[in-house]
């Protein structure tokens, strides 16, 4: 998949599968699964866009199939002093994914500088740095919980348990995670809400084993019942003091009142587990759709009603004793298909390039019929290539046991730009000069009457313009 498709597909998939948390996990108190979904949501928009279903062919092409040499589909693009639209677009995510990436790294350098600040003093699980003032509220980054010289003398016991909760359970690591995938998808504003809502999950989280080892269940359910004073530290710690988005500080003010309202929730339903299976068909059912998209023909009602209806008469053959041969052999197609094919424009713009996959049935008339595309690329590619072969001129067509027979062939059609000259559209051998057959030298002559049906294979070496053929 091209970068740009790419960037998009994989910010739809965020969009959605967060969109699937707000409306129906957000609430829930397994906030263990909460934080799994947020996080393995993350990696599947990234690596879903990826996948490729198979579609039916591929790398095994059916009996009939012609191999050709790379086409030059329309001229090279011209060369310009000036930005084309597409590198202003990259030049542009470029300088932001740039600048995402030294906001963080001012982030974490700020963080360090605060801590080598800090006397440090290492615990089994830990390492406990004592700051020498207040001008920063007490938080846990790493393996570092640090503490404000206030809390250095008291050290809560409420606030220990919290921060400790934070670093036991590597929260951190998710943090920073969501910031790299940030720099690379600065454009999607979902990342921020992701970036939140897995700060709120963590707060519920460290909050929980707090209260788990400071008290005992009032109640023989499953039920926490935080005391008064560990909601009141919370309250009391709801200043407003400036703190780098990367570390984890004991209260946040933005999160204070769900949190308090998480502690008293009550502890929800099983049943509501199975909401989190809604996520599996969703991926499955955004896959399919984007694999749609990018693969598949995408043409218009007045393509879709110009294909040929003619009417097939007796047996589709895929194997036959004399091929069929376009006018003129394989240079004559390849000429055809130079002169005729045209690179799409959206396709240009979004630097897209590939072979297309074309099958399609020559009749026992030389027709040519039931034109499907059995791989592409998109972007117009593929409409332009059912176009061009539904266009071509009759074949003579193929011949079993002294008979016209209906045969079956596969044409892969190379989408590409190339630099330096190509082909004359005149001719797709007017500038060759060495003909090889087999490996032997012969006359454009020789070389031109050999049977399409005895082609293997086509090679064309324009530096040292050389053509050659295997033959089967």
């Amino acid at each position: 998949m091209n970068a740009l498709p790419y960037l998009l597909t994989a910010s739809l998939y965020l969009l959605l599968f967060y969109g699937c948390y707000a409306l129906l996990l957000r609430r829930n108190t397994f906030f263990v699964l909460n934080r799994g979904y947020l996080l393995a949501s993350v990696v599947l928009s990234v690596l879903l866009p990826l996948v490729e279903l198979p579609i039916g062919t591929g790398d095994s092409l059916p009996v009939g199939t012609i191999t050709l040499p790379t086409l030059v589909v329309g001229s090279p693009q011209p060369q310009s002093d000036t930005l084309s639209a597409t590198q202003w677009l990259w030049l542009v995510y470029a300088l932001g994914v740039l600048i995402m990436l030294i906001r963080m790294s001012v982030n974490l350098w700020s963080v360090f500088r605060l801590i080598k600040r800090g006397t440090a003093e290492r615990t089994p699980t830990y390492t406990l740095v004592r700051l020498m003032n207040d001008d920063a509220p007490s938080f846990s980054f790493g393996r570092y919980l640090v503490l404000n010289r206030t809390d250095s003398s008291t050290q809560p016991e409420a606030l220990m348990r919290h921060e400790e909760a934070h670093i036991g359970q590597r929260h951190t690591a998710d943090v920073l995670f969501l910031e790299v995938t940030q720099a690379f998808f600065w454009f999607n504003p979902v990342l921020w809400l992701y970036k939140r809502a897995i700060q709120e999950i963590h707060e519920f989280l460290a909050d929980q084993a707090a209260v788990r080892q400071i008290n005992t269940p009032s109640t023989p359910g499953n039920r926490l019942s935080a005391p008064p004073t560990y909601a009141q530290q919370l309250v009391a710690y709801a200043l407003d003091v400036p703190m780098t988005a990367l570390t984890t500080p004991f209260v946040s003010q933005s999160t204070l009142k769900q949190r308090i309202v998480m502690l008293q929730k009550p502890q929800t339903p099983r049943r509501a587990l199975f909401s989190y299976a809604l996520a599996l068909p969703l991926a499955a059912m955004l896959t399919m759709c984007t694999q749609s998209e990018q693969d598949q023909t995408a043409l218009t009602t007045a393509e879709a009603s110009a294909r040929k209806t003619v009417k097939v008469d007796g047996e589709i053959f895929a194997v036959v004793e004399q091929t069929p041969e376009f006018p003129g052999g394989i240079p004559g197609l390849m000429t055809y298909l130079e002169k005729n094919l045209k690179y799409p424009e959206a396709a240009e713009k979004a630097n897209v390039h590939g072979r297309v996959f074309v099958s399609f049935v020559v009749t026992k008339t030389g027709e040519i019929t039931d034109v499907q595309i059995l791989k592409g690329i998109g972007y117009g590619t593929d409409a332009e290539a059912v176009r061009v072969v539904q266009n071509m001129p009759n074949w003579t067509p193929a011949r079993h046991n002294g008979e016209a027979v209906n045969v079956k062939y596969t044409l892969p059609i190379n989408f590409q730009f190339e630099d330096g000259a190509s082909f004359s559209n005149e001719s797709a051998f007017k500038d060759i000069k060495v003909f090889l057959v087999d490996g032997k030298p012969v006359t454009a002559k020789e070389f031109t009457a050999v049977p399409a049906g005895k082609i293997a294979r086509m090679d064309v070496d324009k530096p040292n313009k050389t053509v050659s053929i295997t033959t089967k």
